[in-house]
């Protein structure tokens, strides 16, 4: 086994563990997902962690008890795209317990963090998410932050998503955080995609290390992957005609955010302003 470890998911219904720490080289963070059918309903109750829920389609209705602070007492989400329309969250921290279910049917994908203490349960709602456009030519995407590093939400929890331009690039140039220093913080992190193209398509996940000198790649070629990541520098890409959905989650021992670029396109972000798209 490499560093980067790709996995797949089935639609296996109802909560299903995806990442750990025994099936990958990932020490602070997992993967989850939940897939329900028409009319299907779960519960589930977080002991130990905290959980980040994001809708990827679908719909639902619950609530979310919480016996040390407030609960939320009615949550809802419908989602057709994760190209184009913002998404719908739930944060839960350990000792919350969710009450889903859905009329059409549901996926939502879930990043969590080993926490003991949390804070209340909150309901993100497109409303709350703002959409920036960086990056230029073909590493121009749309990107959203769910929960932000500056975020009082979630303990350690870093989580957001993006979709490239067809053919194009996202977290380019390539960044790394492995290191305690100055300017960098270690954190672990997974990539879990979607791909859209009119007859098939696939994207690249590319992990390297300049001073180790190693390289890996993954292909994506599903909706149906995950990727975990705990060093190295790492950037995707897919090819002419297909556009990705790209779902990211972080954590590390603190939820401290600070990433080095790879030095040899370093100088591309602060030259975004000298293309045009």
């Amino acid at each position: 086994m490499g560093y980067t470890t790709l996995h797949r998911f089935y639609d296996k219904e109802g909560f299903e563990r995806v990442i750990t720490p025994e099936n990958s080289n990932l020490r602070h963070m997992n993967f989850s997902r939940i897939f329900l059918s028409s009319g299907q309903e779960l519960e589930y109750e977080v002991v130990g962690e905290e959980m980040a829920v994001v809708l990827q389609g679908g719909d639902f209705t619950g609530v979310v008890e919480y016996g040390k602070g407030k609960g939320l007492d009615e949550i809802y989400g419908n989602r057709k795209s994760v190209y184009e329309e913002l998404p719908t969250a739930v944060y839960l921290p350990p000792g919350s317990k969710i009450k889903i279910k859905t009329e059409s049917g549901m996926e939502a994908r879930i990043f969590s963090a080993p926490c003991e203490e949390g804070n209340d349960p909150c309901f993100v709602q497109p409303k709350d998410i703002k959409e920036g456009i960086p990056g230029a030519l073909n590493w121009r995407r749309k990107y959203r932050f769910i929960f932000s590093p500056q975020s009082n939400v979630t303990k350690k929890l870093i989580v957001g998503e993006s979709v490239s331009v067809p053919g194009g690039w996202i977290g380019f140039p390539a960044h790394k955080h492995e290191n305690t220093c100055e300017n960098e913080y270690p954190l672990d992190e997974i990539f879990s995609f979607k791909i859209r193209a009119p007859h098939g398509g696939y994207a690249i996940q590319h992990t390297y290390s300049l001073e180790e000198k190693w390289d890996e790649y993954h292909t994506v070629d599903g909706d149906d992957i995950a990727i975990a990541i705990p060093k190295g520098y790492h950037t995707s890409w897919t090819v002419p005609g297909c556009t990705y959905y790209l779902l990211w989650g972080l954590a590390g021992e603190c939820k401290t955010y600070k990433l080095v670029y790879d030095s040899r396109f370093a100088w591309l972000v602060d030259a975004e302003n000298l293309f045009t798209f």
